[in-house]
């Protein structure tokens, strides 16, 4: 996902082409562009649900529901998503479940 995110940084607009046999100077390449954007979209949602995982999983091991955290709200509706299992394995379903969260938690 990192990579991907900073391959869809780079500006577009660096990138050239003939068009129209010389006639025409300029290619906007702006369709690209919009997919570029929708791909980094992409990205960053998996990259921010991972950080969220990661984040209420650590809250949890440091017993964060007895805590006053300023993001209490966000927290208490990530762990009634998130399985409250903190063994060592496979995160793929609450990486999901984050990602599902993440437009709600967005209008806080």
């Amino acid at each position: 996902m990192l990579t991907q995110l900073r391959q869809a940084a780079l500006p577009v607009s660096l990138g050239t082409a003939v068009v129209s046999r010389g006639m025409e100077d300029h290619a906007s390449f702006s369709t690209q562009a919009a997919r570029q954007t929708a791909a980094a979209a992409d990205a960053y949602q998996q990259v921010l649900a991972c950080e969220l995982v990661a984040a209420v999983r650590a809250l949890r091991m440091r017993h964060a529901e007895m805590l006053d955290i300023p993001a209490r709200t966000a927290f208490d509706q990530a762990c009634a998503v998130l399985d409250a299992d903190l063994s060592d394995r496979s995160l793929t379903a609450d990486v999901q479940a984050a990602a599902d969260l993440l437009p709600s938690l967005a209008d806080l």
